[in-house]
Parts: C-alpha cells; structure tokens; sequence
C-alpha cells in the first residue's frame, strides 16, 4: 500500500563549492500524497555557460513534481494494460515535464533578462547565441531523475548522470533505469537540450519496492563502481531499520558533507523512498 512508504530528500553543498563559494547547482524535493509518493533529484550543471543552473535545477523538480501530481496520471499508468500503453502515457508524462520546465524558464528570464555580470562569464559562442535570444534554456541546464509510486505501480523517469537503485523485497539492489552512454566524465544530457524529451530513459513495474534511492553524480562519485555505492545505501537502509526515520534521515543530512569533503566535493542530492513494513526484514 503506498501508505506503507515514506519519501525524503536532502541536499548539501559540495566542499569545493563551499571552499570556492560557488552556489549551489543540486535540488531536491520529496512529496507524501495519499494516493502516490514523490522524489526528485535535479542536478544543474554549473560553469560559465550554465550560469543560472541552481535555478533551472530548482526549476526542474518544480515541473516534475507540478506534473506528476495530476490527478489523470494515476488512472492513465494504472489502467495502462500493455506495454505500450504505459510507453505512450509515460512519454506524454514526459513531454509534458519537459515543456513546463521550458515554460517556468521562460518566465524566469522575462521577470530577470539575463545581465552583463553574468554574460561575462560565459564563452564567446555561448554569449553570441544568449545575445541573439537564442537557446536562453541552455543557461540554465540541468539533469533530473524522478520517481512516482502509487498503489499498483512505481515509475522511475531520468535524463542524464547521477543514479537510481532499488531495493526489492527479497533485498536485491539493482539499477532498474537504464544508463545513458550519452553521460561520461562531465558530458551529460540535460533538460536544457533541444530533443531532451528523447533523451529520458525510464523503469516501470507493478512490483512495488522495498526501498528506492536516487542520487546526483556528486553521490555517485564518491564510490569506485555499483557494489561500493550499494553498500552505501545498504547502510543507510539499515539505518532507517535501527535507528527509526527521523534519526535516519538526520544521520544521513549530517554524513552528506562529511562524504563530499573526503570523496568527489561535488554538491550532493539524495531522494529516499521507502516502505516502513519491509526495512526491518533485510539484513
């Protein structure tokens, strides 16, 4: 029952961007509904041409989390026999989350135009094409993962790095959104791009799981490959088990510093869902 889940998120500056004070690009954003649960990690880019990133990834789990709390979406994915009717209502989600993304950055530049200050520090390429009014979204450039679970499904949507793990009931941790190619090194797609509503990958099932984390890179990081960031998240879903939730949640807001200093210093984000009955059942 989705009354059994909780959702959280949290975020945390990165060291060196603490170090440098440079703002912060990541943003979170969690949601308990009666009828579904909701987590978004959002992830901007930073550097000169994306100069107002910790805005669009602001920007972005606001659409997300607007777009997924539609009344139709649960009747549309719950009623959706085949696969590919749920592929078709999973894309007009999509879609829908890509275009209010674009219109709340829209709005954001017509209440603030883009400044000297700000320009300055951008490429001559990227200045020339922001001056002729062209690819204003790009300056605000981002990456999103979002889940929704509701009583008889559970979706998981992305466009670029960072990461997604689930935890089914029998304890098997896996990566159920498959990864894009596209996302290397510092090269990553974003909502920012021009075909972005291609460019999302997604997971849906109608096995609900035990627990599900997602992750901006600065998490994923910090460990050498997918077994090193499972025990991670094993330790904190044993946590969630031993020391209750608010402890665990605390626990964890308190670490997230602690890991960027000693690991990648990158800003970090983590969204948390997970099922209260099962916690206790896995070692």
């Amino acid at each position: 029952m989705v009354t059994d889940y909780r959702a959280f998120h949290m975020t945390t500056t990165g060291a060196s961007h603490t170090k440098t004070g440079t703002v912060c690009q990541d943003w979170s954003a969690s949601c308990d509904l009666p009828d579904r649960r909701l987590v978004a990690v959002c992830d901007g880019h930073g550097g000169g041409d994306y100069f107002r990133s910790d805005r669009g990834s602001r920007l972005a789990a606001e659409a997300f989390m607007e777009c997924t709390k539609n009344p139709d979406l649960l009747n549309a994915l719950s009623d959706a026999a085949t696969h590919k009717q749920q592929v078709f209502r999973i894309e007009q989600l999509i879609k829908s989350i890509v275009a209010r993304w674009n219109r709340l950055v829209e709005q954001d530049i017509q209440k603030a135009p883009f400044g000297e200050e700000e320009l300055s520090s951008v490429s001559e390429k990227a200045r020339r094409r922001y001056e002729a009014g062209q690819r204003l979204p790009s300056a605000y450039g981002t990456t999103l993962i979002g889940i929704v679970l509701a009583e008889n499904f559970w979706l998981g949507l992305q466009i670029g790095d960072g990461k997604c793990v689930a935890v089914s009931e029998s304890g098997e941790f896996t990566q159920p959104i498959p990864w894009d190619d596209e996302c290397f090194l510092n090269v990553t797609t974003s909502l920012c791009d021009e075909n972005a509503a291609k460019e999302f990958r997604f997971c849906f099932s109608r096995h609900l799981p035990a627990a599900v984390f997602i992750g901006s890179d600065g998490i994923d990081d910090c460990f050498a490959g997918e077994e090193k960031l499972y025990d991670f998240y094993r330790l904190v879903f044993q946590s969630f088990a031993q020391a209750g939730e608010e402890t665990a949640v605390s626990q964890l807001k308190d670490y997230l510093p602690i890991l960027s200093k000693q690991g990648s210093g990158d800003d970090m984000s983590v969204g948390i869902l997970v099922n209260t009955n099962l916690i206790g059942q896995h070692p």
